[in-house]
């Protein structure tokens, strides 16, 4: 079986179509009556990577899908530009971060040569989930005025987060999810996959094997001892799903020390989310497909399908555990198997 084929029946959400039929389709979030803030409150901020528009031709369509104001240029050097009182808020558009500092001190005409060359971003404030299927419908704006996802171009690394707000800033509710995640990394990017342009940067790195070991084998009970786990094994950005945020906003003195005083972490109490591709106009792929992805990770996260996939890591040699592929298919079976027993 080639990585490409990994295939799993229940766990990860089916295609959601398109937006227009999005709205019935956003999986909520598994519900916990001791959580802080309840499942179906939670909010989700989302950031979209994209090509083959200009910063100014995708501020100006977002103004037609979600209304507001244009607010600023994208230059580099200067503040990010808004579409200020969208429906969904105020949303910001502009210049990729990573590549803004590359084009600082060009003069306005070797400016705007570069521009179209450099990918877009858009973000988003904390959203509900709700209001996903409306980024929904400004995605498909955006690929019909050609804007190009991942699957356009060989070195297209595009990519969306998602900002997942936590239940709660515990062990009891973080740990869980935190494993989850780590066991079914493989899995998530070979169902369907994740595009070869991405998983060849080091921005989505997978986590190491021996915090997973730790993870299986003494998952930390407090959250102090989850900061010393994440930040011996894991203190980088470039993880799939970066908890730097998270713990930055528990512990920002513990965050600064362990990734220096340069470090430029935006604190915040949700899950970054990295890993999905950014697949602009591609049948079948939206903001909400992604989305019900995390939330069936979610769930997993909190019934009898964790344990076992916990259970099968111990039990796996050694050297299947390293092997990202042959861990894949036998987790994915992990799941499949608990889906058959569930029918049965």
């Amino acid at each position: 079986m080639f990585e490409s084929e990994v295939r799993v029946g229940a766990g990860f959400a089916p295609e959601s179509g398109s937006a227009s039929d999005a709205a019935c389709n956003v999986m909520p979030l598994p519900g916990d009556p001791q959580a802080r803030t309840a499942a179906g409150a939670r909010k989700v901020g989302v950031e979209i990577e994209f090509g083959g528009l200009t910063s100014a031709e995708a501020q100006v369509i977002t103004q037609q899908q979600l209304g507001g104001d244009i607010h600023g240029e994208d230059r580099a050097g200067e503040p990010n530009p808004h579409v200020k009182d969208t429906e969904l808020g105020d949303i910001e558009v502009y210049l990729d971060s990573r590549y803004r500092t590359e084009v600082e001190g060009l003069g306005k005409a070797l400016f705007s040569v570069a521009e179209p060359l450099i990918p877009v971003e858009i973000v988003t404030p904390p959203l509900t989930q709700a209001q996903l299927p409306q980024l929904d419908r400004l995605c498909e704006k955006l690929a019909e005025a050609g804007a190009t996802g991942t699957q356009d171009g060989m070195l297209n690394g595009f990519g969306v987060h998602l900002n997942v707000e936590v239940a709660d800033m515990t062990a009891d509710h973080i740990v869980p999810v935190l494993t989850a995640f780590a066991l079914l990394d493989p899995v998530l990017r070979r169902s369907p996959g994740i595009d070869v342009s991405r998983r060849v940067q080091p921005f989505i790195a997978p986590y190491p094997a021996a915090l997973i070991d730790v993870l299986c084998e003494h998952p930390p009970q407090t959250m102090e001892s989850l900061c010393t786990l994440y930040l011996d094994h894991a203190a980088d950005r470039n993880h799939a799903l970066d908890l730097l945020p998270l713990l930055a906003d528990y512990a920002p003195d513990r965050v600064r020390s362990a990734l220096g005083e340069d470090d430029k972490t935006a604190a915040r109490p949700a899950y970054h989310y990295r890993l999905p591709d950014c697949r602009l106009g591609q049948s079948g792929w939206s903001i909400t497909y992604e989305w019900n992805r995390w939330a069936e990770l979610e769930q997993i996260a909190r019934d009898g399908r964790l344990d076992q996939l916990i259970e099968a890591w111990r039990s796996r040699p050694r050297c299947e555990q390293l092997l990202n592929r042959e861990w894949a298919k036998h987790a994915a079976e992990v799941l499949n198997t608990a889906a058959r027993g569930d029918a049965a």
